[in-house]
């Protein structure tokens, strides 16, 4: 069983050790522990027995482990604390008038990674969980239109697309109604799932051609599924990861996908510590948070980096940001409430 002393000595050796990455010895650790050298001594051995440190091969001061990081987190991570510093850093760089959720979420990842020198990403609400609460047809000209989408009557998706040659303008107006009967309302993955079963078996009740016109349903809801993701930093992983892990950032369904998969249901933050010996995203240490997107749902702030980093100042400036966001994007939707439309 480990001691409060124990867990003393163990909290400032990591608070120590991700600030100068230099091993930390006992004459250190009585600037902070009222014990003698030799206590310290004995409880550092101690540590180290059960896995928690690591003895240094160029001095008598000792690393924290893998295994001593994983139990910082779990037991000693005060979540709670909070550096002023850093709020004031955070308060300054959102002072900014924004039109647009990207350019608000963009900023999240951008202010993350600049404060920790690692990879940020940012992620707005889920796609499949959204639902359709509007849609309308835009005639552009004769050879192309606008689908006009809101989901959860706030968040506006454009689809362009090439009406087809056989169309009217009683087909457009027939394709708008369809959508209306049958997809408003809908979240988006059952939206996903009447397109494959129910809508071929009803177009040729509503078109007198039916050439492209699935194909067309297709295309127009295509982008309810692209994940909006927001990436700062990503030069930051050659750091501390190989060049194949810093490829798979290219890939931003992927990534969210992984990012969001860490998440247990009604969690509020989540810490996976970075597992060496595999690759891929695996290798690296990932902390996110979820802030709340008003009347849509919850958005998650990620940072990606290695095993060492300052995990008690980083869950801080996520805990930071994640507030801030939430404010910006409460005044966002009001403001957008009382105005009926969004700025793009």
């Amino acid at each position: 069983m480990i001691t409060q002393r124990q867990n003393d000595i163990l909290s400032i050796i990591i608070e120590l050790f991700t600030e100068t990455h230099e091993p930390v010895g006992s004459k250190v650790l009585q600037n902070y522990i009222s014990s003698s050298s030799a206590t310290i001594r004995n409880d550092m051995a101690d540590l180290e027995k059960i896995g928690l440190l690591e003895k240094a091969h160029t001095s008598s001061g000792r690393l924290p482990s893998r295994q001593g990081f994983q139990y910082y987190v779990n037991h000693l991570l005060n979540l709670d604390r909070i550096d002023e510093a850093d709020v004031y850093q955070v308060i300054k760089a959102f002072d900014f008038e924004f039109f647009k959720l990207e350019d608000l979420l963009q900023k999240a990842s951008d202010v993350l990674s600049k404060l920790t020198g690692c990879t940020a990403v940012t992620l707005d609400v889920e796609p499949s969980s959204q639902r359709l609460t509007a849609f309308d047809i835009v005639k552009l000209s004769q050879h192309d239109a606008l689908a006009v989408m809101t989901f959860d009557d706030s968040n506006l998706v454009v689809s362009q697309f090439a009406i087809p040659k056989s169309f009217l303008d009683e087909d457009l107006t027939i394709l708008s109604q369809l959508v209306r009967e049958r997809f408003l309302n809908q979240t988006v993955i059952e939206i996903h799932y009447r397109i494959r079963t129910e809508i071929p078996q009803i177009v040729q009740r509503y078109f007198k051609t039916t050439d492209n016109v699935l194909e067309l349903f297709e295309h127009i809801f295509r982008e309810m599924f692209v994940e909006k993701l927001f990436l700062a930093g990503k030069e930051n992983l050659l750091k501390y990861s190989d060049l194949e892990t810093y490829r798979l950032f290219d890939n931003g369904q992927e990534l969210a996908l992984e990012i969001r998969s860490q998440f247990k249901e009604h969690e509020t933050y989540n810490i996976r510590l970075a597992d060496e010996t595999k690759e891929g995203l695996v290798s690296l240490t990932q902390l996110s948070y979820k802030f709340l997107i008003p009347y849509r749902g919850f958005g998650s702030l990620s940072l990606m980096g290695p095993v060492t980093i300052d995990y008690q100042r980083t869950m801080g400036l996520l805990n930071i940001i994640s507030r801030v966001l939430t404010m910006k994007l409460a005044d966002f939707y009001r403001y957008l409430s009382s105005n009926h439309y969004e700025v793009n």
